[in-house]
């Protein structure tokens, strides 16, 4: 493999998982006949961490938490939440990049709007920005490439960055009341035109009493030409300590 090649995959794949994120499912019709989502009245804690496996074994480690609250909001609630941890674990190589995103801004897409069934609501068509850093942090990466092929490394994660930026990553909308698992495979336009894949599944479980989330699990594995990788998001719905 050359090393343009090279740079283009890690590059690509890097932001796939860093700026895009796993791409979300359409909920299926979460309603069961025996259940049905009640938002907790007190205030809870929301965590998520997602696990993105490299090719050398290693992995980044992304955990954040949100003291989170369900407010009645005409037929169904508004989650409002403020972050209040995270962390990232990441090989040495790869130090700035954890910075990016350790550094970025992540409300968690608070507020949060769900119906009475407990599933997402919003505007699917909104225009997600850029990942403020990521661009510096891949000019780092790159400084020790030659100056002609750095210019063009750099042309092509800015295309990348814009390409992943329109698939942006969404919770799951039966996140807050998951009951259908369910898989997906979707076919990932790249700049240039490359095409990877992205396959997703997804499911959950309720709390004891049957009434919203206790954890859920995303397991996401993007391919990029002989490249693959495995993303694995998990979610946790808990009184706050």
């Amino acid at each position: 493999m050359s090393s343009a090649m090279s740079t283009r995959r890690f590059l690509a794949m890097f932001v796939l998982f860093i700026a895009a994120g796993p791409a979300s499912l359409a909920a299926q019709d979460s309603q069961s006949a025996q259940t049905a989502f009640v938002a907790p009245a007190e205030p809870m804690k929301l965590t998520r961490v997602l696990e993105r496996r490299l090719g050398d074994g290693n992995a980044i480690v992304v955990s954040r938490s949100w003291r989170v609250r369900f407010v009645p909001h005409a037929a169904g609630y508004r989650v409002e939440g403020e972050q209040i941890a995270v962390a990232v674990e990441a090989p040495p190589r790869l130090a700035q990049l954890a910075e990016v995103e350790r550094n970025k801004p992540q409300s968690g897409d608070f507020p949060i709007l769900l119906d009475d069934a407990g599933q997402i609501v919003g505007d699917e068509s909104a225009d997600p920005s850029a990942i403020p850093g990521l661009t510096e942090a891949a000019r780092a990466f790159l400084s020790d490439r030659p100056e002609a092929r750095r210019g063009e490394a750099l042309q092509y994660v800015a295309a990348v960055q814009q390409a992943g930026a329109r698939m942006a990553s969404r919770w799951p909308r039966d996140l807050f009341f998951p009951v259908v698992p369910r898989e997906e495979r979707r076919k990932l336009p790249l700049p240039g035109g490359g095409e990877g894949a992205l396959q997703v599944g997804f499911q959950g479980s309720l709390d004891p009493a049957g009434r919203r989330l206790a954890t859920a699990r995303r397991r996401i594995v993007t391919q990029v030409g002989e490249s693959e990788r495995v993303s694995l998001e998990t979610w946790r719905l808990e009184p706050l300590d």
